[in-house]
């Protein structure tokens, strides 16, 4: 290969060789004629080999994988050979200039596709599925978010909420009714089916408790007290007016409960199959996250921020990681096929040896 890389123009290096296809196909041509197994003094074997090194040599990928095992792939063999059939069908009847700039896009082109058909690796799977986790998990937060410090904070917003979360539930347990009677009724409705017509109602159960926790009131009574939220006058003794202040809790165990509740129900959701295990892990995250965000609108910013980051770190590091692994799987790759040569050069000396051997003892004779 590297004989035939010199020999084509290309460098000394067999990994960074640049062949000239127009050279590869003359020399295939003039060596084919004359080892084509129809004339005299042809080998089938040789013929065959001739054309598997024409292929290899017009395809970066197949010539780089020679270049680590010292191996190349049939299939990818055979199918680079019908797409040279057809470019050469297609260049027959052109010019020589013609011919040279056909090959050169016809060159560009594989190398295009090549690029373009590699297989997607561990690390590639590995990193989608972990950007795609997080980004469901950024979601889910800011949905999050959005209920615990909008939607059950104003009293308008809760009601709307409820009553969409309601008739969402009422239209699954019809569809769910409405199956069953395509079914011929036969078929009742399982566990599953309550659990899909009931997290609805649970997350409106748990918005109310958002909501109701807001609203447990701490009165106050000052004398002429102004800048309250609430203001009842009300008469004292002495003559004077007493305004009383009414102000709501910030916080809490009732707003606790609700919130961990909606936020054990998102991460439930996010899964397919929900064990009583998880359910009992998810809760326990839930209620520790409840206690340090506590419908705080900064801390669910904060939150979403680091989710961020993480996602970023998801994007620039798996590339990273996936090159460094690519290199070193080469490194490996490169030992094997410096083996695989070495074998092939001790099997050939051999079969030489063995056949210079049978030569001395035939002329012995």
């Amino acid at each position: 290969y590297l004989d035939a890389a010199l020999n084509s123009g290309g460098s000394s290096t067999p990994e960074n060789s640049i062949i000239d296809l127009d050279q590869v196909k003359k020399n295939y041509r003039r060596l084919s004629l004359k080892h084509h197994p129809d004339r005299r003094g042809g080998n089938e074997d040789t013929f065959r080999a001739l054309h598997r090194a024409k292929i290899v040599l017009s395809s970066p990928k197949l010539r780089r994988e020679y270049d680590l095992i010292g191996l190349d792939l049939e299939d990818d063999a055979e199918e680079l050979a019908h797409e040279e059939e057809d470019h050469d069908s297609n260049g027959n009847g052109s010019n020589d200039s013609e011919g040279k700039e056909h090959n050169n896009t016809n060159q560009n082109n594989t190398n295009n596709n090549n690029n373009n058909s590699k297989t997607e690796t561990v690390m590639s799977h590995l990193a989608s599925a972990t950007l795609a986790g997080v980004l469901q998990m950024v979601v889910r937060t800011a949905l999050m978010g959005i209920v615990s410090v909008l939607l059950s904070r104003y009293t308008i917003l809760t009601i709307g909420t409820i009553g969409m979360l309601v008739f969402f539930s009422t239209r699954i347990y019809s569809a769910l009714k409405v199956a069953n009677a395509k079914m011929g009724g036969s078929v009742p409705m399982g566990l599953v089916g309550l659990k899909e017509v009931c997290v609805p109602l649970m997350i409106a159960g748990g918005v109310y408790c958002m909501f109701r926790g807001r609203r447990f009131v701490i009165e106050t009574a000052e004398t002429n007290a102004g800048g309250s939220e609430e203001h009842n006058s009300v008469g004292g003794d002495d003559g004077t007016n007493t305004d009383t202040e009414t102000m709501y809790h910030s916080w809490t165990w009732t707003f606790w409960l609700g919130e961990a509740l909606v936020m054990t129900l998102f991460i439930a959701n996010s899964f397919e199959k929900r064990s009583p295990g998880l359910l009992a892990l998810f809760t326990t995250i839930s209620g520790i996250f409840s206690l340090w965000l506590r419908g705080k609108f900064w801390r669910y910013a904060t939150l979403l921020g680091f989710q961020g980051v993480i996602a970023l770190l998801v994007v620039l590091a798996f590339p990273i990681m996936e090159m460094i692994l690519e290199q070193i799987v080469e490194e490996k790759m490169k030992k094997v096929g410096e083996k695989i040569r070495a074998h092939d050069a001790r099997v050939r000396e051999l079969q030489r040896k063995r056949g210079a051997a049978a030569a001395a003892s035939a002329s012995l004779d």
